[in-house]
């Protein structure tokens, strides 16, 4: 009898010991600010300037307008233009004059304001 209730309580704190690691560990992830964030925002637009891994999209603007304007001609529209950081992965799906829907967390408040894309839909495919 002594030895089955041992047993009984051994099994009960070792099934607390694995509930407990396993809500730490959901925890962990849950506010690591390393992990991938959802977007909080989405701007559609061209992609008018490609440098490295950053783009230059500016909405309001079709393809062929696009494709007639210079840089500084585009964000002389006062269209909403944002330049998107992104990874070398975002960066090799994508042209210039695409379409694209970008999402991401923040924005600075300057013209063309700046972000990290978090997502990048190529609305063209």
């Amino acid at each position: 009898m002594k030895g089955k209730y041992t047993v009984g309580i051994l099994i009960g704190i070792l099934l607390m010991a694995v509930g407990a690691s396993f809500y730490f560990i959901m925890q962990f992830f849950e506010n690591n600010p390393t992990q991938p964030q959802h977007p909080t925002g989405y701007i559609e637009g061209i992609i008018i300037d490609i440098q490295d891994t950053t783009i230059l999209v500016v909405g309001g603007l079709t393809a062929d307008e696009a494709k007639n304007m210079s840089v500084d001609e585009a964000l002389a529209t006062e269209n909403e233009a944002t330049w998107f950081s992104m990874t070398m992965d975002q960066r090799s799906r994508l042209k210039l004059f695409d379409e694209v829907k970008v999402g991401y967390t923040a924005l600075d408040e300057s013209y063309p304001a700046r972000g990290t894309a978090k997502t990048i839909e190529n609305l063209n495919e």
